[in-house]
């Protein structure tokens, strides 16, 4: 069975690409650390560790020391504590909850918690990778999957995947839910669009190239033309309701925390991220002010400018992507809803926050750049930066440097 997995080349292009930036990291971070050795004592303001211990000694401090940032810890105390703190709340409970069963059956310790997600995220991680080299090759064509693997992976954010973030997971569900749902398996496709959208509240928008495809499929002839209700059948309805559940899955999250009694999502992101929704776009130009000194927060941060170098990539390839792909538009429908969600957010102090990690989720961009990377000179120009970038963010990262 191994075997017969090996001679997979989507498998085997994964695994190795999986693998070895995984023993990579584990040195890189290392070394991060003995060039920037990290203070001993906890600092609730630039090192927060929310309370939790310090993971610093033996293999513990090697394999999930450097991990131990940001959201991460978010995640581990949600699975110790549930929503007991509400600036956690923003966080759907899937993840957490898997990391709790996981972690619980090794003692429930936060230790065990964050070995337990970095698990979860780097399995998720190695599924997702050969997913994406299946969809790329039927898309794209087979030559030009590995590429597709290297730049998604080799991404400047894209060592989140390896983190215990709901990233790999999230994209995992959300990829999955696309390749269904294009190929007319709507009924999972919406299954799973509904456990992302409990993953990540993103995950909700899903609904809408489901939806388009569900037409395409089943409803749309001609102009616009919709079946007459007499024609349809039970697997029609249970298709139509299938479109629904990315939704579902939000609103549920919404309830549940309505009766945990915790204050609504739009005032623990102003109260605790300085985030309200605005018109979208507002935060490209706060941000082009910022790059140059003119605004507050963030201004003159190099991790600003490449935040806005993104969001013009991304705003470029949804476009493209809608020319590309016209007759299966639902990759840039996906791209295009996930895109005006991420701009609908407003923050003085903060704007496009966590954009190069939130990119990642535009699969359609890293097609196309796949696609043009079949050009040497562009695949170098692709490349090179990206690596330098990936080695100075991952870096940042493992020494408590804000990324994203």
């Amino acid at each position: 069975m191994l075997k017969s997995l090996w001679r997979q080349t989507a498998v085997r292009h994964s695994l190795i690409i999986f693998l070895a930036l995984r023993l990579f990291l584990t040195g890189w971070a290392v070394v991060a650390q003995m060039v920037v050795p990290l203070p001993e004592t906890a600092d609730e303001r630039i090192r927060p560790y929310l309370n939790q211990p310090i993971l610093d000694d033996g293999a513990t401090g090697l394999l999930l020391g450097p991990w131990q940032r940001f959201d991460a810890l978010h995640y581990t105390r949600i699975a110790a504590e549930g929503y007991a703190h509400p600036e956690d709340s923003v966080f759907p409970p899937i993840y957490p909850l898997l990391i709790r069963a996981l972690g619980g059956l090794f003692g429930g310790s936060h230790t065990t918690h964050m070995a337990a997600g970095i698990f979860i995220s780097n399995v998720a991680l190695l599924g997702l990778l050969i997913l994406l080299h299946k969809v790329g090759s039927e898309l794209l064509g087979p030559d030009h999957a590995p590429r597709l693997l290297l730049y998604f992976v080799l991404f400047p954010a894209g060592f989140f995947l390896f983190a215990p973030y709901s990233e790999s997971l999230f994209l995992l569900l959300t990829l999955a839910s696309l390749w269904l749902g294009f190929n007319d398996r709507l009924e999972w496709a919406g299954v799973l669009g509904l456990l992302a959208a409990l993953t990540r509240l993103t995950g909700w928008v899903l609904i809408v190239p489901l939806a388009y495809q569900f037409w395409r499929q089943h409803l749309g002839q001609g102009a616009w033309k919709i079946s007459p209700a007499g024609s349809w059948y039970p697997k029609l309805y249970a298709k139509a309701a299938a479109v629904f559940l990315p939704m579902i899955g939000f609103l549920l999250f919404v309830l549940y925390r309505g009766l945990l009694g915790l204050p609504g999502l739009s005032r623990i992101y102003a109260e605790y991220w300085f985030q309200r929704t605005g018109i979208p776009g507002t935060d490209l130009l706060r941000a082009l002010q910022g790059m140059f000194g003119l605004g507050t927060g963030r201004a003159g941060e190099f991790t600003l400018w490449f935040d806005f170098f993104v969001s013009l990539l991304l705003l470029v390839t949804t476009v493209w992507a809608f020319f590309r792909w016209r007759r299966q538009l639902g990759w840039g429908l996906y791209a295009a809803m996930l895109l005006f969600f991420m701009l609908l957010p407003s923050s003085e102090f903060k704007p496009l926050y966590s954009f190069s990690r939130y990119a990642l989720a535009f699969f359609p961009t890293f097609f196309l750049l796949a696609t043009a990377g079949a050009n040497g000179k562009i695949h170098r120009l692709i490349l090179y930066p990206s690596i330098m970038l990936y080695l100075y963010f991952s870096a940042q990262f493992f020494i408590w440097g804000w990324v994203a």
